[in-house]
């Protein structure tokens, strides 16, 4: 790389430092619990938008999604559809159940509909989990782009992207999370164009890109097998995903965060719906570069992993980086692209995290004053951002899965839980705390065995597509490919070796261990609950903590015969705090939903 590259590198992080130190001197100086962790519930729609996309657009994505185009074609391309309908849920049924409640932490909910402080906590817990386990990911994906391309030691990156996204959380809070966000997309929108421009002009041009992948298959999208072990189906990409985005856009943390820190319910809906153009608008970027880079090593006649060039998959881009982006400043943009997307991620984890711990956790039990429950939250950032870059080390000894797998089964074995939790709360309003809780057990424990147990099969992963391997110098490489792809015959006949037995209940697609998780929450939630039920005189809760669509039908007028809701003396002080903070409009909208 050339010097210059280094310097936009460092600038980048130098800014995304800037924009913490600059949002804790001024305003309030997040001094106080609503400016630090929802900004005063004053933020603008358009950033608070792109906060929410790029947050889930990590590191992860940039690096595994041209891998996944390259090694297993377009079949991924149609998870767009399934993060679309989680999307759409989410606006119209989870913004308007949570945004009127003008809560902190999303799990204040589940103590207020259920009036449990348990399965507050519970529900808290798995949150802090998963964010745990995602964080790592976030993590190490930019971290093997920096060894690859800077030779930077893995654990060294991870310092560096631990150390930079504490840095400005912990100073500036949730303005700082969501403006860095906004600065960091500019470099992933840079770095991605840039890769697909220089990929496409050293395969040969547009016209080489679409006859290489045609002919080698990468333009097969649909795939309508019924068989859940199926890698990635139409249904697996769709409902799957679907049921696994859910928990991502609706109830949770980071973007509850967001949407909730806008003025009215209308900018809080559109915050989720705008991520629809900008999900499209990454897959088509993301698969784009994948096939150019395709076209590029199909004509070379052999691609690095086939030729032990790298050691995973997922190094595809920053080896392309390494190698071919001999323009100044390209490859510092690009490395930039893909540090932003970890920033982001990690920061929107660190905050969120750290949020719930001191709303949920802390104050219930010492009762600190607004400034000093600010002070412990930054404390937290630090702490979770520690434990982060320790959990990532350990994942880095994790070879040979696709990254966005390792990350999908990890998020998958608690969010399905989560969003269990959450359904069953808001559709059935007899249900109770301990049915919500045994079905999450349930659901934990079936999708971390079958979780567990996909990482311990037979085969080495996944099967890969045909790759050109003429010019090949590897002949290890070369068997362990031939082993890895004999099951196919050609392109369009393409067959997993499916398993059967608890093997074949270990091997379903990753794509489904958000379905397996959250219905089984809710099924044995349901079953748990039974008795209150079928109990005619069983209490209903306040309408207002029941999905809006489903109000007029579960809790009528004629039938409401609720327990009151008992708000503890923390929420009540809150929100007349902030009742000063929330303008008319969003007064009328709310009265609306109530």
């Amino acid at each position: 790389m050339h010097p210059i590259d280094y310097v936009v590198i460092v600038l980048m992080c130098l800014a995304s430092v800037g924009i913490g130190v600059f949002t804790s001197c001024t305003g309030g100086r997040q001094r106080s619990t609503s400016e630090y962790m929802m900004g005063n519930r004053q933020m603008n729609l358009l950033p608070v938008a792109i906060s929410i996309l790029v947050s889930f657009w990590s590191a992860i994505s940039l690096l595994g999604g041209p891998a996944e185009i390259f090694y297993f074609g377009s079949y991924f391309n149609v998870t767009a559809v399934g993060i679309t309908l989680a999307c759409l849920i989410c606006a119209y049924l989870f913004v308007p159940l949570f945004y009127p409640l003008q809560i902190i932490s999303i799990f204040e909910y589940l103590e207020l509909r259920y009036q449990a402080k348990f399965i507050r906590y519970w529900g808290t817990g798995l949150y802090v989990l998963t964010s745990i386990l995602y964080l790592s990911v976030a993590q190490l994906a930019p971290a093997m782009a920096l060894d690859a391309v800077m030779g930077i030691p893995q654990w060294g990156g991870i310092l560096i992207i631990g150390g930079i996204s504490i840095i400005y959380t912990a100073l500036g809070g949730i303005k700082a999370v969501i403006w860095s966000d906004v600065f960091q997309s500019v470099f992933i929108l840079i770095g991605l164009v840039a890769a697909l421009i220089k990929a496409t002009i050293d395969s040969g041009g547009p016209a080489t890109v679409f006859e290489t992948n045609s002919a080698w298959g990468r333009f097969e999208t649909f795939n309508w097998s019924l068989d859940p072990r199926v890698r990635l189906t139409v249904w697996g990409s769709s409902i799957g995903v679907m049921l696994t985005w859910i928990p991502c856009y609706g109830p949770n943390q980071a973007s509850f965060q967001r949407f909730a820190s806008l003025p009215t319910l209308a900018k809080a809906k559109w915050s989720i719906l705008l991520n629809i153009f900008g999900v499209y608008f990454f897959f088509a970027l993301l698969a784009f570069v994948g096939y150019a880079l395709f076209a590029l090593y199909t004509v070379r006649g052999c691609d690095p992993f086939s030729d032990d060039a790298v050691s995973s998959i997922n190094q595809l881009l920053p080896h392309y980086i390494k190698y071919d982006l001999n323009i100044p400043t390209l490859p510092g943009i690009i490395m930039a692209c893909i540090l932003s997307g970890a920033f982001s991620t990690t920061s929107t984890l660190l905050n969120s995290q750290a949020a719930v711990t001191v709303i949920d956790f802390v104050q219930p039990r010492w009762r600190l004053s607004d400034a000093a429950a600010t002070v412990a939250t930054k404390w937290l950032v630090l702490a979770y951002g520690v434990l982060g870059s320790a959990l990532a080390f350990a994942s880095s000894y994790i070879r040979n899965v696709p990254l966005i797998q390792i990350s999908g089964s990890f998020i998958s074995c608690s969010s399905g839980a989560t969003l269990g939790i959450f359904l069953l709360a808001a559709c059935v309003p007899k249900s109770t705390w301990r049915g919500a809780f045994a079905g999450s057990l349930v659901s934990l424990a079936l999708v971390g065995w079958i979780c567990a147990g996909s990482f311990t099969l037979p085969g080495g992963g996944p099967r890969l597509l045909p790759l050109e391997t003429a010019n090949c110098s590897s002949s290890s490489s070369l068997q362990g490919l031939r082993n890895n792809s004999d099951s196919f015959n050609s392109a369009s006949g393409r067959q997993d070796h499916l398993l059967t037995g608890l093997q074949g209940l270990c091997s379903i697609s990753f794509q489904w261990y958000g379905t397996v998780g959250s219905l089984t929450c809710f099924f044995v939630g349901l079953l748990v609950s039974l008795p209150n039920l079928l109990d005619p005189e069983a209490p209903l809760p306040e309408p207002r903590f029941i999905l809006p669509p489903l109000r007029p039908f579960l809790c009528p007028p004629e039938t409401y015969n609720s327990v009151p809701s008992h708000q503890n003396v923390d929420l009540k002080i809150r929100h007349q705090k902030e009742g000063s903070m929330v303008d008319s409009t969003n007064d009328k909208e709310e009265r609306q939903y109530l």
